[in-house]
């Protein structure tokens, strides 16, 4: 008699397996709260798949699936949202306003120049003194 095409228990690959939990550390971890990460593994490579908020998230879940045992290499395909370098990690826009920022070069310059300046005077002003402490007490004396 047939019981149907279901009569085996069905059975899980050992890649469906690690997806599985590797996804499950990823959606522990407090860093990646919200984001949609999708995770397939093959052959025991696991690929992150989707798009989150910043770099540093796509990095951040890169390095929890590659900590995870039993992964052997992390194929991280994860994209951020936003135009190309546009950020909404607040350390990474603070670092991307300064990037932006050129000092003058011309002021740069003049401040070469003072520093040069000051450093003359103060070695002619050191082997002034050395020769006044050896020369003073010879003309004193004579």
């Amino acid at each position: 008699m047939w019981s149907g095409p279901f009569e085996d228990p069905p059975v899980i690959s050992q890649d469906l397996r690690l997806a599985w939990r590797v996804t499950e550390r990823i959606a522990a971890d407090a860093r990646l709260a919200g984001e949609p990460i999708g995770v397939v593994a093959q052959n025991r490579v696991v690929t992150l798949t989707g798009v989150v908020g910043s770099v540093r998230a796509r990095a951040v879940a890169g390095e929890v699936a590659g900590a995870f045992p039993g992964v052997a290499d992390v194929c991280n395909r994860l994209e951020t949202a936003g135009p190309a370098g546009a950020t909404t990690d607040p350390f990474e826009q603070l670092v991307a306003r300064w990037a932006g920022e050129r000092p003058d070069a011309a002021r740069l310059i003049r401040a070469r120049l003072r520093r040069e300046r000051l450093l003359k005077a103060a070695v002619v002003l050191a082997a002034l003194s050395v020769v006044l402490l050896v020369l003073l007490p010879r003309l004193t004396t004579g």
